[in-house]
């Protein structure tokens, strides 16, 4: 199975749906039959809200002040007015300011950290023999997800720490990893794709379970 957590190009590109930093709507959504929208977070968030997922999902530092520059400067009608605002306030960095603004705001409309950990799940209770899970991750908050999920499959002894000696078998690990270290794209890839320049893949290989 192989499973790329990046945003569509399609998405990102067409304006109207609310990724691009020079998009004329605040609407973020994957699945447009939901509810929830960037514009609902934004312009309706409390401030402790704004502040948490700033703080955890866009890994921002100085996450309370830009959360009070929202409230002071909302209501947003737009990607564009959010992403001026972002150059503002935010540090200058070698990326656009709202890089980690729009990543925070989008990950809380599509709940997307939960769709990650709800695939792990599945993959964990289902035990597919012999099956290779191949994950592509984008940012650092994904990428810890399934490096701390594959390091538990990893585990053949799961006694707790203050055990004396295993009781438990030593026969839990659930397969193996195919790569000790994420693959990342070459320079020649990135140069011609910039989008894949964050890109992370691991690749873990379930256990024959029959055996």
């Amino acid at each position: 199975m192989l499973a790329d957590f990046g945003v569509s190009s399609l998405q990102l590109d067409r304006l109207e749906r609310g990724f691009s930093f020079e998009s004329d709507n605040l609407d973020m959504r994957m699945d447009k039959t939901q509810q929830l929208k960037a514009s609902d977070v934004v312009n309706g968030y409390g401030k402790l809200e704004l502040e948490r997922i700033l703080k955890e999902y866009g890994e921002i530092k100085p996450y309370k002040k830009l959360a009070q520059a929202i409230i002071d400067n909302r209501p947003f009608y737009s990607a564009k007015e959010l992403s001026q605002l972002a150059k503002r306030v935010m540090p200058k960095t070698k990326h656009n300011p709202a890089t980690q603004l729009f990543q925070a705001i989008r990950i809380e409309v599509n709940q997307e950290l939960s769709e990650i950990e709800g695939l792990l799940d599945a993959l964990e209770n289902q035990k597919l023999s012999g099956a290779i899970v191949a994950l592509i991750t984008f940012h650092s908050l994904e990428d810890r997800i399934v490096k701390q999920r594959f390091k538990q499959w990893l585990q053949s002894c799961i006694c707790p720490s203050e055990a004396y000696k295993c009781e438990c078998g030593n026969n839990h690990s659930l397969g193996k990893l195919l790569t000790k270290k994420p693959l990342v794209p070459s320079k020649q890839e990135r140069k011609q794709n910039h989008r894949s320049r964050s890109a992370k893949l691991r690749i873990f290989k379930f256990r024959n379970f029959d055996e």
